[in-house]
């Protein structure tokens, strides 16, 4: 066994209360306050930009296909749906799905409330997955592709001001040019995503009963659309998507992302990063100062027992490595403690939501928590590492003492 580790642990780790025993718990304390400040806030971090992009995507895809135009607004210019494209489009590597829609706005209107609505369109096959996540009330619609469908699905904030609930029915108008048509829809689900300028903006409905609404020519009225949404298995690869798309589309279509759509959602996510990677090299900091400062009081505290080490022969890189042992048990200490708290309190949050937040300012109710495996042991080898590295400067102290200096210690 090493001198230096048999020593170190016999000071950190003995029975017996002292001065050094404390000093190292006290240290391992500061360090793993550090570790769990550094992995809660990446876990937060993460846990953010995992639940906005979700809801994002759950209501835009992560691609958007369209035709150009010269007018601005919500509706877009229709077009024939091309199977064929289709057919090649979900044979893409890494894309998930590939919808039609068709986005309309209108006005719901009740004995005394008009509210304007963005009314989305999708066809039959569509995944509802991320609105039965969302569903308050009722049930996602079902739609087939060979009868038109008057079941749409309200968020809870439209469906509160109009004040209806599942089963009701509505007055839904379409102004197109100087006509207006007039729907009676079926409420039949009500959501509540968290993502208010969404929820009060858009409601579900079947892609049929917004074609007969848009096309004057009956004949053709199921086969036009208004863009295509993309899903894919991995948005880091969004923009290497939107160049395969592009090879399967002429130059009318525009393709892009949905960063590009909603730049300000994303925008905010940036800031948010700013400022966690001020508190991660704050929190790098208070734990590297923390190691020093102790390590410098534990080598200040035995210069007699250095100086009796090297006139009994002891080179300074042996007495040395006392004081880097020391240094890594305080170290691998402050990881462990912190791994525990930060990952006891994460599990509490994510089950049981003990922190709240207000889902008109942060779009979620509650703090999310996400942090993959590779994150965390990428966290904590750079902390074990950057610490480290900087027990070398109070550690050369020990070269400097003499023999001579222990007697003035005592």
């Amino acid at each position: 066994m090493q001198i230096g580790y048999y020593i170190a642990k016999k000071l950190s780790f003995s029975k017996q209360q002292s001065f050094t025993k404390t000093i190292t718990v006290l240290a391992i304390s500061a360090v793993s306050i550090s570790v769990c400040v550094v992995i809660l806030a990446f876990g937060i971090l993460l846990g953010f930009k995992k639940e906005i992009r979700a809801k994002v995507r759950g209501y835009a895809g992560d691609i958007s296909i369209s035709r150009y135009q010269l007018a601005d607004g919500s509706e877009s210019n229709l077009f024939i749906i091309d199977s064929a494209f289709l057919a090649k489009a979900k044979n893409t590597p890494g894309v998930e799905t590939v919808f039609p829609f068709i986005r309309k706005q209108g006005i719901l209107k009740s004995d005394s409330i008009l509210e304007g609505i963005v009314i989305k369109a999708i066809p039959a096959n569509y995944d509802f997955s991320f609105y039965r996540k969302h569903l308050k009330r009722g049930q996602a619609p079902h739609y087939t592709d060979s009868t038109d469908s008057y079941d749409i699905m309200l968020s809870e904030y439209t469906a509160t001001i109009m004040g209806v609930d599942t089963g009701d029915n509505l007055n839904l108008y379409f102004l197109d040019n100087a006509e207006v048509r007039r729907r009676r829809p079926k409420v039949v689900g009500i959501f509540n995503t968290g993502l208010q300028e969404f929820d009060k903006l858009f409601a579900i409905a079947h892609i049929r009963s917004l074609q007969r609404i848009v096309t004057s020519d009956y004949q053709t009225a199921y086969t036009k659309a208004a863009g295509y949404e993309v899903r894919i298995a991995d948005y880091k690869k969004t923009t290497f998507t939107q160049g395969r798309m592009s090879l399967l589309l002429d130059y009318n279509y525009a393709i892009s992302s949905v960063e590009d759509l909603y730049p300000i959602m994303f925008q905010w996510l940036d800031i948010v990063d700013n400022n966690v990677i001020v508190i991660i090299v704050l929190m790098f900091i208070v734990a590297i100062i923390n190691i020093i400062t102790v390590l410098l009081i534990l080598i200040i505290d035995r210069i007699p027992m250095i100086g009796l080490l090297k006139s009994m022969g002891s080179t300074s890189s042996k007495i040395m490595g006392i004081f880097h042992w020391q240094g890594l048990f305080i170290l691998f200490g402050g990881l462990l403690v912190g791994n525990a708290i930060a990952l006891g309190a994460a599990y509490l949050q994510v089950n049981y939501k003990l922190i709240g937040l207000d889902a008109d300012t942060y779009y979620m109710d509650a703090v999310p928590f996400t942090l993959p495996l590779t994150y965390l042991f990428l966290i904590n080898l750079g902390a074990l590492a950057v610490c480290f590295v900087f027990t070398y400067i109070p550690v050369r102290m020990v070269s400097g003492i003499q023999p001579s200096d222990s007697i003035k210690f005592r």
